[in-house]
């Protein structure tokens, strides 16, 4: 049976085309607030790295970075893409499969992937890694908008009984559509108390029609879909796009929530 977090590895370049990169000034904020702005050799670990988009953001920065992913095809495309960067290397493993060197680890993070993670293993690993004081950064690319409201109104039209859709949320809504994070770290009872530091990047990209089909072959609820019905979808979308012009203008927020360990006597 296909594993829904294992499916983006059918489409791995697709997704290394399509899908996109995170602003700079998120990761100059992750660096800061992890005090690793100008750190080349504590470790850094990245949970789920796909096939790098994250990785080489880091990787440029010179970063010491070991870069967790479980598919094989994805992992090999994150291969090429950190070939330039001797300070990064890829393990071909899931993070709960990771033995981590306990508490040497200066920074944790998971673009995209922390919801695919077992819910009884993500905090106390990441601790487990995590050096007294260490950070966690936890980063998603929300979708604000695709296009203005008549564009919006016919994708969503496009989907009709086709697949299992949430409610639309407003903008505030989807912004904190990840908030449950902050439930769960304070539960975890393993991070400083007290709110957590979240950083907010809004940005647009434009996509051609065809990019933007293949964009949404790679999201994980598409890919769910029976092969004939996907296809049925796809061809509605296509329509709507090209009565709209062609392309999608779509706005993203880039949301990242950061927490740090407590220190205790850790190293």
């Amino acid at each position: 049976m296909r594993e829904r977090r294992l499916v983006f590895g059918e489409v791995a370049n697709s997704y290394d085309r399509q899908r996109p990169s995170y602003p700079p000034e998120i990761v100059d904020g992750i660096l800061s607030f992890a005090c690793l702005q100008d750190e080349s050799t504590t470790a850094v670990a990245e949970v789920g790295a796909g096939t790098g988009k994250a990785s080489v953001l880091f990787a440029q920065r010179g970063i010491s970075l070991s870069c967790l992913e479980p598919s094989p095809s994805m992992a090999a495309l994150a291969r090429e893409n950190l070939a330039p960067f001797p300070n990064a290397a890829v393990l071909e493993t899931s993070y709960e499969d990771w033995q981590p060197v306990a508490h040497s680890y200066g920074l944790v993070f998971a673009a995209q992937s922390w919801h695919w993670v077992s819910p009884e293993l993500r905090y106390q690993k990441a601790h487990l890694a995590l050096k007294g004081r260490g950070s966690l950064a936890l980063l998603w690319n929300v979708v604000l908008s695709r296009g203005d409201e008549s564009l919006e109104d016919a994708l969503a039209a496009a989907y009709g009984d086709l697949i299992e859709t949430k409610p639309e949320r407003n903008r505030s809504e989807r912004i904190a559509a990840h908030n449950w994070l902050m439930d769960e770290i304070e539960a975890s009872g393993l991070f400083e108390p007290g709110p957590l530091t979240v950083l907010c990047q809004p940005w647009r990209h434009t996509y051609e029609a065809e990019a933007f089909v293949e964009l949404l072959s790679t999201h994980s609820d598409h890919r769910m879909l029976e092969e004939g019905t996907r296809a049925q979808l796809f061809d509605r979308i296509r329509t709507a796009l090209d009565a709209g012009g062609g392309h999608v203008e779509v706005g993203y927020v880039t949301v990242c929530y950061l927490a740090r360990t407590l220190g205790g006597n850790l190293p």
